[in-house]
């Protein structure tokens, strides 16, 4: 299924929650109509917490099907709430915090900014339990975790990306790579994105082509 939506009429929807095929992570003072368009798209359990005391969490968090990575600053009773989701969560020391803009995954493969120290691409690598490939940049940008977005069969990415990457996140991610935007042209994809094996909830200015486009590479029904 494929739902649009919004955060209190912010269309950017991916910075403000986390998702994969088990739960959904989204902020305390998420609203009721977010939160029962993520269960009924998604198919998932939501749990409600903030991440580095702020409501973005899908900026500082990075997951795959696996586990959950945050950085240190994350708050004990925040990693109580995600350990509720009977997932890993590994916690590391990284001066890059914004984990989720950081890093691209699938269950096969994640690609992460080079500049994340080697023990955050070793705990990427327990806790997700995927080989890691470290890059510069994709299309032109450090942030390789916020121009994409990827569930088990696709991945959707800027624009901006050339052949040649999308060759590679396709090798490193084994999933299907193809370009697109969400609401009304912003080329980073996960920003206004959650998308998981079951179907997909986009930013309320994402437009019908957009979503076609989404609904195609993702392979949702």
């Amino acid at each position: 299924m494929l739902l649009r939506t919004d955060y209190n009429s912010n269309p950017n929807i991916g910075t403000l929650a986390a998702v994969n095929d088990r739960v959904a992570i989204v902020p305390p003072q998420a609203p009721p109509e977010f939160v029962s368009t993520i269960e009924e798209a998604l198919e998932v359990e939501v749990l409600k917490t903030t991440l580095c005391s702020t409501s973005l969490v899908g900026v500082f968090l990075a997951m795959n099907n696996r586990g959950m990575l945050v950085c240190s600053q994350a708050e004990k009773r925040e990693l109580e709430v995600l350990e509720c989701s009977g997932m890993r969560v590994e916690v590391v020391e990284e001066r890059h915090n914004a984990l989720g803009n950081l890093i691209l995954a699938s269950d096969a493969g994640a690609l992460a900014y080079s500049g994340l120290q080697e023990e955050t691409k070793s705990a990427l690598e327990r806790v997700m339990g995927c080989r890691v490939r470290m890059v510069d940049s994709l299309g032109g940008y450090r942030t390789v975790g916020s121009i994409g977005a990827a569930n088990q069969r696709g991945v959707l990415l800027h624009p901006s990306l050339s052949e040649a990457e999308l060759e590679l996140v396709e090798d490193a991610l084994e999933v299907r790579a193809e370009v697109g935007t969400v609401n009304m042209g912003v080329g980073f994809v996960r920003t206004g994105m959650l998308v998981n094996s079951r179907g997909a909830v986009v930013g309320s200015e994402t437009t019908g082509v957009e979503m076609m486009r989404i609904q195609d590479v993702f392979e949702l029904s």
